[in-house]
């Protein structure tokens, strides 16, 4: 059975089928042979059968990146609206364009996976502590007025005397 899938044309659909990113199950169960004769398959094209899956997974991640820019981002979506015919058919009724707006969920993944010294748990953890210190905040306010200087003597004024070389300017 294992000769069946070394034919060259079914080699490359098998290649194809896994740089695609279908999984081995999904494969064999597909060309209906067993796990153990996929495995022999695998290890005879093991070279090919790991290129392959590098590029299955370079492809998955520019997909799941795409996504994660339209939840960053925002942007436009277009909203159908189908009905069932009369005739038992769907038809396409209206279709509206949406703005959907960024996730913030998927903003502090970005900033913690692109700075994760500065946009870690614990520093986020200390700005929310900070938050509940307004009243800590509040009260260094009102200890600082009692510094105003309404509250100082003006009697005690010294007057100083204008030097002589600036006499014409004044």
């Amino acid at each position: 059975m294992a000769k069946k899938l070394n034919k060259v044309s079914l080699n490359k659909k098998i290649i194809k089928k896994i740089e695609d990113g279908l999984s081995d199950y999904q494969i064999y169960k597909a060309l209906k042979v067993a796990p153990s004769t996929f495995n022999i398959w695998k290890k005879e094209h093991k070279q090919e059968y790991n290129d392959a899956k590098e590029v299955a997974s370079l492809n998955a991640l520019d997909l799941v990146e795409q996504h994660l820019n339209k939840k960053i981002f925002g942007g436009w979506r277009l909203k159908q609206r189908y009905e069932i015919g009369d005739d038992g058919r769907e038809k396409l009724v209206s279709y509206e364009r949406q703005q959907v707006d960024p996730e913030l969920n998927a903003i502090m993944f970005y900033l913690k996976a692109n700075n994760p010294s500065k946009w870690n748990s614990l520093e986020i953890a200390k700005l929310k502590q900070d938050e509940g210190n307004i009243d800590n905040l509040r009260q260094l306010v009102q200890d600082l007025s009692k510094y105003d200087v309404k509250n100082y003597n003006q009697d005690n004024q010294e007057v100083y005397e204008i030097p002589s070389e600036f006499d014409d300017e004044v």
